[in-house]
This record gives C-alpha cells, structure tokens and sequence, in this order.
C-alpha cells in the first residue's frame, strides 16, 4: 500500500475519515488514487486545495463504512468500491449488533483488495455491470436454518461476516490449526479462484500452471469435494512444507493455485509499503519477481523479528521454499497476462470449466 498524506501534511492511512492533525474530512478519490482533504458545505464536499466538489457514498453517509468520494454531479450513490456489494451484513438484525462493525471491517479489507488490484493494472468490474466477467460480494452471517461458507462460485465471492468477528477468527485459526487468517487474506485468496475461473490463458501460461500445480482445470466436483473431506479429516499431507506455501494448499491443486495467489498479492502490497516507509530504495518496478521474493524473504525476517520483540506472534509465518517460489513465479506471470491483455475473457460457458464452490 502506498502512503497517504492530509493536505496538511500529516500521514494518514487508507482508511481513515478524519485527519488527527487538521481535523477536516478526508476521503479516497479513485480518479487520482489519492487521499482528499475536504470541507463540508451542505451536501457536498469541498477539497481544500482544488476547490473540487464531491459527495461520500451512500455506505458512508447512511452507515460509516466507508471513505470513498463521488463526484457531485454523478448520478452514482454508491462509489466504485461499493458497487461489488450484493449482499453486506444485515444492518437491521437488532440481535446482531456488532453488524456495522463487522461491515466496517469487511469493506475496509475489500478495499484494499480492489485498490491492489487496480494498482497491478487488473481487470476489474463489478457484475451488476458485467455478467459476464463482473466479480461480485456477498458478505453473510450464519443463522440457525443457514451456514455460510467462505469461497467463490460463478463470479461471486462469499464471507462468512463472522469472519470480522476478531475473537471467531481467531478461535477458527487455532481450531484448525492454520498460521494466518485475516479477511483480506481470504478475498485475496477467492480472487485466485475468480481470475482463473473467468479469463482463458495462453497456451504456454496453461501448460506452465499445469506443469507446476497440476492439473486443475480438469479437477470434477467430486474430486474437490472428497479432496477437501480428505484434508479436513486427515490433515495435511506429510512434509506439505517442502512443496507448498500452506497446509490449505497441499488439499487440492486448485487451492494451491489460490493460496500461491494470495500470497503473491501479500508480497507485493507489503513490498509496496516497505518500499514507500524507506526500507529499501529500489523501485518496485525495476526488480523482477526473483528479486522481489529474495528481497522479501530479507525484510519479512526482519518484521518476524520486530513482532517477536513486542511478545507477538510472526507477522508472516512462511517459508517460501524453492518449489512455491516456481509456483509464485507462474501467479506472477499470469497477473502480467492479465495485466497486458493477453489473459482473454473466457467468450461462453462452454469455455468455463464447471467448478464447485471453491473455499
């Protein structure tokens, strides 16, 4: 993530309404990319410097989660980030009260997703738009006649919003046995199973996939299915760290491909905010995925060892060995398909191998 700075000159991060210096307005401008400084003036909102009019999405004007800026005179009520909304938590449930926290903290997650996104130059557009390619979310709560699942399924990724419950989370994490769960890392995660499931790749990018994670495009719902029951029940398998990035990943090719995916996108938003914080002066742009993995590997210990001195857990519990390093490389590439143009939007069903909902 980049650095953000108030007009005033003060830091301010990604997700902040208010400046702690200032004290006026702040809010995300998608044109620009950039965080505005701006004063009230009735309905509207006028930045500071350019004088330029604006108005808060209707999620922040109404219900506080969210920072993003519209134009005044876009007949749009919900910003661009917004727009990927099907279903957000019930904000009516009176015996779930934390709903708007929960909501706080899964739009400020997808935001950052799709601000990645749009920085690695992806396509991306929201399916009320698109049925074809749109990518859409569904954040739900489980109730007693209805579990949610986390995962993606014909465009569409699902959370569990009690995934934005801190003490759930964490007690799913232990429980399972997992190294890290965040929210961002589960839409980072669902997203390697959108892009793949929607675009079609060039041969070469296909056999590449295949040759390094198997192959997952043939894989039949019931293989998955009784792939997934496989792990839950028995764990991964043996030595799982010599060949993949997590234990999630060793439980079927495609969740390597998702896993391999996400953690990709985890590198390079870090390197991103390392880069920017001063920790390294090479730009991004310069250094290829190899040298942008060593460079990782380096600074990662070093944050190990920062949060082992406050008494907390790694920040990052991984160890990227040589095999996940080839697989990452094939992710890589394919961003840059996807990225250049030369990923195609999959044209019919037909194209689209039959996945399961994928977790």
């Amino acid at each position: 993530m980049k650095n953000f700075k108030c007009s005033c000159g003060s830091p301010v991060f990604f997700e902040d309404t208010i400046c702690k210096c200032c004290e006026f307005t702040l809010g995300f401008e998608i044109k620009s990319m950039e965080m505005r400084c701006v004063k009230e003036d009735g309905q509207k909102l006028v930045d500071t410097k350019s004088r330029k009019t604006y108005k808060k999405c209707k999620n922040w004007s109404e219900f506080n989660v969210c920072n993003w800026l519209i134009d005044s005179d876009s007949k749009e009520e919900l910003c661009f980030g917004c727009q990927f909304n099907r279903t957000v938590p019930n904000q009516s449930l009176e015996n779930i009260p934390a709903n708007n926290l929960r909501w706080l903290r899964l739009e400020q997650a997808k935001k950052r997703l799709i601000f990645s996104l749009m920085q690695m130059q992806l396509p991306l557009e929201n399916g009320w738009n698109s049925n074809s390619k749109g990518l859409l979310f569904d954040f739900i709560e489980s109730l007693d006649d209805k579990i949610v699942t986390t995962g993606y399924t014909n465009g569409v990724i699902t959370i569990n919003s009690i995934e934005a419950d801190h003490v759930a989370r964490v007690s799913t994490k232990y429980a399972l046995n997992e190294r890290y769960r965040t929210i961002i890392g589960h839409l980072r995660h669902e997203t390697g199973h959108y892009y793949l499931d929607k675009f079609k790749l060039p041969k070469k990018l296909h056999e590449e996939i295949i040759s390094k994670f198997g192959n997952l495009f043939e894989s039949s719902g019931t293989n998955y299915s009784e792939s997934l029951q496989l792990y839950y029940a028995n764990g991964p398998i043996k030595n799982w760290e010599n060949s993949y990035i997590s234990a999630y990943a060793s439980a079927h090719p495609i969740e390597d491909w998702a896993e391999s995916w996400s953690h990709y996108l985890l590198i390079m938003d870090a390197l991103e905010t390392l880069q920017q914080e001063g920790y390294f002066e090479d730009s991004l742009d310069s250094l290829d995925v190899h040298q942008k993995l060593e460079k990782w590997e380096s600074l990662s210990f070093g944050i190990n060892q920062i949060t082992r001195s406050l008494g907390m857990q790694d920040a990052y519990p991984f160890s990227l060995c040589n095999k996940v390093k080839e697989k990452i490389v094939v992710v890589s590439e394919f961003i840059q398909s996807l990225s250049a143009g030369t990923a195609f939007l999959k044209q019919n069903d037909d194209d689209i191998h039959e996945n399961p909902t994928l977790n």
